[in-house]
Protein backbone atom coordinates (compact mmCIF):
# COMPACT_ATOMS: atom_id res chain seq x y z
CA UNK A 1 0.00 0.00 0.00
CA UNK A 2 0.98 3.49 -0.54
CA UNK A 3 1.47 6.23 2.11
CA UNK A 4 -0.29 9.59 1.63
CA UNK A 5 2.07 12.34 1.60
CA UNK A 6 1.46 13.67 4.96
CA UNK A 7 2.26 10.44 6.17
CA UNK A 8 5.91 10.69 4.12
CA UNK A 9 6.61 14.01 5.50
CA UNK A 10 6.09 13.35 8.68
CA UNK A 11 8.14 10.36 8.96
CA UNK A 12 10.72 12.28 7.41
CA UNK A 13 10.81 14.63 10.03
CA UNK A 14 10.96 12.43 12.48
CA UNK A 15 13.93 10.52 10.84
CA UNK A 16 15.58 14.27 11.36
CA UNK A 17 15.00 14.76 14.64
CA UNK A 18 16.64 11.22 15.33
CA UNK A 19 19.65 11.62 13.19
CA UNK A 20 20.32 15.07 14.95
CA UNK A 21 19.84 13.61 18.78
CA UNK A 22 22.27 10.58 17.76
CA UNK A 23 24.56 13.42 16.64
CA UNK A 24 24.17 15.00 19.92
CA UNK A 25 24.39 11.86 22.10
CA UNK A 26 27.81 11.23 20.01
CA UNK A 27 29.28 14.52 20.51
CA UNK A 28 28.44 13.92 24.42
CA UNK A 29 29.86 10.73 24.62
CA UNK A 30 33.25 11.98 22.83
CA UNK A 31 33.67 15.03 25.20
CA UNK A 32 33.28 12.54 28.43
CA UNK A 33 35.98 10.40 26.76
CA UNK A 34 38.32 13.17 25.92
CA UNK A 35 37.97 14.87 29.56
CA UNK A 36 38.16 11.61 31.28
CA UNK A 37 41.90 11.42 29.16
CA UNK A 38 43.04 14.47 30.26
CA UNK A 39 41.54 13.69 33.63
CA UNK A 40 44.22 10.90 33.79
CA UNK A 41 47.15 12.53 32.69
CA UNK A 42 47.29 15.48 34.76
CA UNK A 43 46.67 13.25 37.52
CA UNK A 44 49.84 12.01 36.87
CA UNK A 45 51.52 14.99 36.13
CA UNK A 46 50.59 15.92 39.60
CA UNK A 47 52.11 12.85 41.00
CA UNK A 48 55.16 13.51 39.25
CA UNK A 49 55.79 16.98 40.06
CA UNK A 50 55.03 17.67 43.51
CA UNK A 51 53.27 21.64 44.42
CA UNK A 52 55.55 24.08 44.95
CA UNK A 53 53.93 24.28 48.78
CA UNK A 54 55.38 21.07 48.46
CA UNK A 55 58.65 21.41 47.52
CA UNK A 56 58.96 24.17 50.21
CA UNK A 57 58.16 21.39 52.52
CA UNK A 58 60.76 19.29 51.72
CA UNK A 59 63.47 21.63 51.79
CA UNK A 60 62.40 23.22 55.05
CA UNK A 61 62.68 19.62 56.52
CA UNK A 62 66.22 18.90 54.31
CA UNK A 63 67.26 22.47 55.97
CA UNK A 64 66.34 21.13 59.83
CA UNK A 65 68.04 17.99 58.81
CA UNK A 66 71.25 19.60 58.21
CA UNK A 67 71.15 22.15 60.85
CA UNK A 68 70.86 19.34 63.34
CA UNK A 69 73.86 17.16 62.14
CA UNK A 70 75.88 20.41 62.26
CA UNK A 71 74.64 21.36 65.68
CA UNK A 72 75.23 17.39 66.42
CA UNK A 73 78.96 18.08 64.77
CA UNK A 74 79.53 21.59 66.43
CA UNK A 75 78.11 20.32 70.16
CA UNK A 76 80.73 17.44 69.60
CA UNK A 77 83.66 19.62 68.50
CA UNK A 78 82.80 21.92 71.48
CA UNK A 79 83.31 18.65 73.83
CA UNK A 80 86.78 17.74 72.28
CA UNK A 81 87.59 21.13 73.11
CA UNK A 82 86.52 21.65 76.30
CA UNK A 83 88.19 18.11 76.85
CA UNK A 84 91.24 19.35 75.43
CA UNK A 85 91.24 22.66 77.46
CA UNK A 86 90.98 20.41 80.71
CA UNK A 87 94.00 18.18 79.92
CA UNK A 88 96.08 20.78 78.98
CA UNK A 89 95.61 22.99 81.94
CA UNK A 90 95.95 19.84 84.23
CA UNK A 91 99.16 19.23 82.47
CA UNK A 92 100.41 22.90 82.79
CA UNK A 93 99.12 22.72 86.59
CA UNK A 94 100.91 19.77 87.78
CA UNK A 95 104.47 21.05 86.03
CA UNK A 96 104.10 24.28 87.84
CA UNK A 97 103.68 26.66 84.93
CA UNK A 98 103.65 30.17 85.57
CA UNK A 99 102.45 32.72 82.81
CA UNK A 100 99.79 32.76 80.12
CA UNK A 101 98.96 30.07 77.53
CA UNK A 102 97.30 30.72 74.43
CA UNK A 103 96.10 27.99 72.56
CA UNK A 104 94.29 27.84 69.03
CA UNK A 105 93.01 24.98 67.21
CA UNK A 106 91.47 25.32 63.65
CA UNK A 107 90.44 28.85 64.61
CA UNK A 108 89.06 27.93 67.95
CA UNK A 109 90.37 29.16 71.22
CA UNK A 110 91.46 26.03 73.23
CA UNK A 111 92.77 27.70 75.71
CA UNK A 112 93.69 31.91 76.85
CA UNK A 113 94.59 31.58 80.77
CA UNK A 114 96.77 32.66 82.94
CA UNK A 115 98.49 30.38 85.73
CA UNK A 116 99.96 31.06 88.87
CA UNK A 117 100.95 34.80 89.94
CA UNK A 118 101.96 37.20 88.05
CA UNK A 119 103.05 39.34 91.25
CA UNK A 120 103.58 36.90 94.51
CA UNK A 121 103.87 39.86 96.45
CA UNK A 122 100.82 41.25 96.12
CA UNK A 123 99.47 37.88 95.58
CA UNK A 124 98.23 39.12 91.98
CA UNK A 125 97.21 36.33 89.79
CA UNK A 126 98.50 35.61 86.03
CA UNK A 127 95.30 35.88 83.65
CA UNK A 128 94.83 36.81 79.71
CA UNK A 129 95.77 39.88 79.73
CA UNK A 130 99.30 39.86 81.58
CA UNK A 131 102.09 41.68 79.84
CA UNK A 132 105.26 39.71 79.70
CA UNK A 133 108.95 40.63 77.69
CA UNK A 134 109.52 38.24 74.97
CA UNK A 135 112.91 38.60 74.46
CA UNK A 136 114.89 37.12 71.50
CA UNK A 137 110.95 35.98 70.37
CA UNK A 138 110.85 40.05 68.94
CA UNK A 139 113.48 39.41 66.22
CA UNK A 140 110.51 38.11 64.18
CA UNK A 141 109.08 41.62 64.47
CA UNK A 142 112.16 43.03 63.44
CA UNK A 143 112.73 40.31 60.46
CA UNK A 144 108.99 41.12 59.28
CA UNK A 145 110.27 45.10 59.32
CA UNK A 146 113.09 44.59 57.09
CA UNK A 147 110.94 42.22 54.68
CA UNK A 148 108.63 45.19 54.57
CA UNK A 149 110.86 47.54 53.66
CA UNK A 150 112.23 45.18 51.03
CA UNK A 151 109.05 45.23 49.38
CA UNK A 152 108.88 48.80 49.56
CA UNK A 153 112.21 49.04 47.81
CA UNK A 154 114.00 50.87 50.48
CA UNK A 155 116.33 47.85 50.57
CA UNK A 156 117.53 44.49 49.61
CA UNK A 157 118.12 41.83 51.97
CA UNK A 158 121.00 41.13 49.91
CA UNK A 159 122.61 44.72 50.45
CA UNK A 160 125.64 44.36 52.64
CA UNK A 161 125.70 46.41 55.65
CA UNK A 162 128.46 49.00 54.49
CA UNK A 163 125.24 50.31 52.21
CA UNK A 164 123.88 51.99 55.80
CA UNK A 165 126.56 51.46 57.77
CA UNK A 166 129.96 52.75 56.50
CA UNK A 167 132.75 52.09 59.25
CA UNK A 168 130.73 48.19 59.84
CA UNK A 169 133.80 45.55 60.29
CA UNK A 170 133.56 43.38 57.28
CA UNK A 171 130.43 45.70 56.05
CA UNK A 172 130.81 45.12 52.34
CA UNK A 173 130.81 41.09 53.03
CA UNK A 174 128.14 41.17 55.66
CA UNK A 175 124.62 41.24 54.55
CA UNK A 176 121.02 42.02 55.78
CA UNK A 177 120.25 38.32 54.90
CA UNK A 178 123.64 37.25 57.21
CA UNK A 179 122.33 39.96 60.17
CA UNK A 180 118.90 38.18 59.66
CA UNK A 181 120.36 34.49 59.71
CA UNK A 182 122.90 34.77 62.89
CA UNK A 183 125.90 34.26 60.23
CA UNK A 184 127.24 37.53 60.17
CA UNK A 185 130.65 36.60 61.88
CA UNK A 186 130.41 39.38 64.11
CA UNK A 187 131.25 39.59 68.27
CA UNK A 188 128.56 41.51 69.26
CA UNK A 189 127.79 43.92 72.06
CA UNK A 190 128.44 42.91 75.62
CA UNK A 191 125.38 43.84 77.90
CA UNK A 192 126.39 46.64 80.59
CA UNK A 193 124.73 47.99 83.35
CA UNK A 194 124.18 51.62 82.04
CA UNK A 195 121.28 53.29 79.76
CA UNK A 196 123.00 53.80 75.98
CA UNK A 197 121.52 55.10 72.95
CA UNK A 198 121.19 53.07 69.94
CA UNK A 199 124.06 55.11 68.49
CA UNK A 200 126.53 54.06 71.03
CA UNK A 201 125.27 50.57 70.86
CA UNK A 202 126.24 50.69 66.96
CA UNK A 203 129.69 52.24 67.96
CA UNK A 204 130.30 49.59 70.08
CA UNK A 205 129.11 46.75 67.83
CA UNK A 206 131.38 48.24 64.77
CA UNK A 207 134.61 48.39 67.77
CA UNK A 208 134.01 44.87 68.76
CA UNK A 209 134.95 43.97 65.45
CA UNK A 210 134.09 40.30 63.58
CA UNK A 211 135.19 36.77 64.92
CA UNK A 212 135.15 35.39 61.40
CA UNK A 213 133.95 35.85 57.70
CA UNK A 214 130.05 35.20 56.99
CA UNK A 215 128.38 32.01 56.47
CA UNK A 216 128.04 30.12 59.56
CA UNK A 217 125.79 30.06 62.53
CA UNK A 218 126.39 32.42 65.59
CA UNK A 219 123.76 33.48 67.21
CA UNK A 220 124.15 37.10 68.75
CA UNK A 221 121.76 39.45 69.92
CA UNK A 222 123.64 42.11 68.28
CA UNK A 223 122.79 41.09 64.90
CA UNK A 224 119.03 41.96 65.76
CA UNK A 225 120.38 45.24 67.05
CA UNK A 226 122.00 46.39 63.60
CA UNK A 227 119.04 45.91 61.56
CA UNK A 228 116.54 47.67 64.65
CA UNK A 229 118.73 50.43 63.84
CA UNK A 230 118.70 50.17 59.87
CA UNK A 231 115.03 50.32 60.15
CA UNK A 232 115.23 53.22 61.63
CA UNK A 233 117.49 54.80 59.33
CA UNK A 234 115.63 53.58 55.91
CA UNK A 235 112.37 54.43 56.97
CA UNK A 236 112.83 58.01 58.79
CA UNK A 237 110.66 57.01 61.55
CA UNK A 238 112.39 55.59 64.69
CA UNK A 239 112.55 51.79 65.21
CA UNK A 240 110.19 51.88 67.67
CA UNK A 241 107.49 54.02 65.90
CA UNK A 242 107.95 52.20 62.82
CA UNK A 243 107.47 48.43 64.90
CA UNK A 244 104.23 50.37 66.67
CA UNK A 245 102.68 52.15 63.10
CA UNK A 246 103.69 49.14 61.07
CA UNK A 247 103.13 45.70 63.12
CA UNK A 248 101.60 46.19 66.20
CA UNK A 249 98.54 48.84 64.52
CA UNK A 250 98.04 46.26 61.69
CA UNK A 251 97.99 43.19 63.39
CA UNK A 252 95.86 44.47 66.12
CA UNK A 253 98.30 44.51 69.22
CA UNK A 254 96.64 46.21 71.86
CA UNK A 255 99.09 45.10 75.02
CA UNK A 256 102.30 45.37 73.22
CA UNK A 257 104.96 47.78 73.63
CA UNK A 258 108.23 49.23 74.69
CA UNK A 259 110.29 48.46 78.13
CA UNK A 260 110.09 52.43 79.12
CA UNK A 261 105.78 51.60 78.99
CA UNK A 262 106.01 48.32 80.51
CA UNK A 263 104.80 49.17 84.42
CA UNK A 264 102.06 51.51 82.88
CA UNK A 265 99.98 48.39 81.27
CA UNK A 266 97.50 47.20 83.55
CA UNK A 267 98.95 44.09 84.52
CA UNK A 268 102.59 43.66 84.52
CA UNK A 269 104.45 40.62 85.17
CA UNK A 270 106.99 40.16 87.92
CA UNK A 271 110.03 38.16 86.52
CA UNK A 272 111.24 35.25 88.86
CA UNK A 273 113.81 32.83 89.10
CA UNK A 274 113.92 29.80 91.48
CA UNK A 275 116.58 29.37 93.85
CA UNK A 276 115.78 25.78 95.22
CA UNK A 277 111.96 26.33 96.46
CA UNK A 278 112.21 29.64 96.25
CA UNK A 279 111.76 31.93 93.56
CA UNK A 280 113.76 35.55 93.82
CA UNK A 281 113.45 38.58 91.10
CA UNK A 282 116.71 38.41 89.10
CA UNK A 283 118.52 41.39 87.87
CA UNK A 284 117.45 43.32 85.13
CA UNK A 285 119.50 45.39 83.17
CA UNK A 286 118.64 48.64 81.57
CA UNK A 287 116.94 47.14 78.49
CA UNK A 288 118.28 49.97 76.18
CA UNK A 289 121.29 47.59 76.28
CA UNK A 290 118.65 45.05 74.06
CA UNK A 291 117.87 47.37 71.91
CA UNK A 292 115.78 45.68 68.78
CA UNK A 293 116.74 42.40 70.88
CA UNK A 294 114.67 42.25 73.78
CA UNK A 295 113.32 45.12 74.90
CA UNK A 296 109.15 44.67 73.93
CA UNK A 297 106.72 43.50 75.98
CA UNK A 298 103.17 41.84 74.84
CA UNK A 299 100.22 39.61 75.86
CA UNK A 300 99.87 35.92 75.32
CA UNK A 301 96.99 37.15 72.97
CA UNK A 302 98.71 39.83 70.95
CA UNK A 303 101.34 37.18 70.96
CA UNK A 304 98.92 35.02 69.16
CA UNK A 305 97.51 37.77 66.61
CA UNK A 306 100.89 38.53 65.39
CA UNK A 307 101.61 34.71 64.51
CA UNK A 308 98.02 35.18 62.60
CA UNK A 309 98.55 38.50 60.76
CA UNK A 310 101.82 36.49 59.34
CA UNK A 311 100.15 33.70 58.50
CA UNK A 312 96.95 35.78 57.09
CA UNK A 313 99.66 37.77 54.83
CA UNK A 314 98.24 41.21 57.23
CA UNK A 315 101.67 42.37 57.06
CA UNK A 316 103.30 40.93 53.81
CA UNK A 317 103.54 38.98 50.78
CA UNK A 318 103.56 35.10 50.43
CA UNK A 319 107.52 35.81 48.82
CA UNK A 320 108.51 37.38 52.22
CA UNK A 321 106.75 34.64 54.14
CA UNK A 322 108.21 32.13 52.36
CA UNK A 323 111.54 34.01 52.63
CA UNK A 324 111.36 34.52 56.47
CA UNK A 325 110.35 30.54 56.80
CA UNK A 326 113.33 29.46 54.70
CA UNK A 327 116.76 28.08 56.93
CA UNK A 328 119.81 30.18 56.32
CA UNK A 329 122.29 27.40 57.93
CA UNK A 330 121.74 24.06 59.41
CA UNK A 331 120.80 25.70 62.66
CA UNK A 332 117.20 25.46 60.69
CA UNK A 333 116.90 29.36 61.70
CA UNK A 334 115.59 31.15 59.17
CA UNK A 335 114.52 35.28 59.88
CA UNK A 336 113.01 35.30 63.66
CA UNK A 337 112.14 31.54 63.52
CA UNK A 338 113.61 28.18 63.32
CA UNK A 339 111.64 25.76 61.08
CA UNK A 340 110.70 22.28 62.10
CA UNK A 341 109.63 19.68 59.63
CA UNK A 342 106.17 20.53 61.10
CA UNK A 343 106.36 23.59 62.97
CA UNK A 344 107.85 27.30 63.03
CA UNK A 345 108.64 28.62 66.73
CA UNK A 346 111.03 30.94 68.56
CA UNK A 347 112.20 31.29 71.87
CA UNK A 348 112.85 34.46 74.19
CA UNK A 349 114.78 34.34 77.89
CA UNK A 350 114.99 37.42 79.57
CA UNK A 351 115.98 37.54 83.52
CA UNK A 352 112.53 36.04 85.20
CA UNK A 353 111.49 35.26 81.98
CA UNK A 354 110.73 32.38 79.47
CA UNK A 355 108.96 32.67 76.28
CA UNK A 356 107.89 29.74 73.42
CA UNK A 357 105.84 30.87 70.70
CA UNK A 358 104.93 27.73 67.47
CA UNK A 359 102.56 27.33 64.76
CA UNK A 360 101.87 23.95 62.58
CA UNK A 361 103.18 24.89 59.16
CA UNK A 362 99.47 24.99 58.10
CA UNK A 363 98.62 27.93 60.19
CA UNK A 364 95.53 25.47 62.55
CA UNK A 365 97.33 25.15 65.59
CA UNK A 366 99.75 28.13 67.43
CA UNK A 367 101.41 27.52 70.74
CA UNK A 368 101.65 30.63 72.99
CA UNK A 369 103.25 30.35 76.26
CA UNK A 370 104.59 33.12 78.12
CA UNK A 371 105.70 32.52 81.71
CA UNK A 372 107.53 35.08 84.04
CA UNK A 373 109.42 31.82 85.98
CA UNK A 374 112.55 31.75 83.74
CA UNK A 375 113.83 28.13 85.08
CA UNK A 376 110.78 26.59 86.02
CA UNK A 377 110.44 24.00 82.55
CA UNK A 378 111.65 23.71 78.99
CA UNK A 379 109.25 25.09 77.30
CA UNK A 380 110.23 23.09 74.34
CA UNK A 381 109.15 19.85 76.03
CA UNK A 382 106.16 21.74 77.14
CA UNK A 383 105.21 22.84 73.68
CA UNK A 384 105.94 19.17 72.39
CA UNK A 385 103.18 17.91 74.96
CA UNK A 386 100.62 20.12 74.45
CA UNK A 387 100.50 19.15 70.72
CA UNK A 388 100.19 15.64 71.45
CA UNK A 389 97.52 16.47 73.57
CA UNK A 390 95.39 18.53 70.81
CA UNK A 391 96.25 15.29 68.93
CA UNK A 392 94.62 12.41 70.90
Amino acid sequence: WMTSPTHRRTAKRRRRKLNKRGKFLFGMLAAIICFMIWNAVHREDEEAEPSQEAAAVSDTGQKQADQKKNKAKKTEEQIKAVDRNQKISSYLKEIGFSGTAMIVRNGEVVINKGFGYADREHHIKNNPATSFYVGSSQKALIATAILQLEEKGKLQTSDPVSTYLSHFPNGKNITLKNLLTHTSGINGHVEGNGEITPDDLIKDIEQQGIKRQPGIWDYQDSNYTVLAYIVAEVSGESYEQYITNHIFKPAGMTHSGFYKTYDKQPYPAVGYKLKGSRAVTPYMPDLSQLYGAGDIYMSAADMYKFDKALIDGKLYSQESYEKMFTPGSSSTYGMGFYVAPGSYSNHGVMPGFNVLNSFSKSGQTVVVLLSNIQNNAKLGQVNNKIYQLLNQ
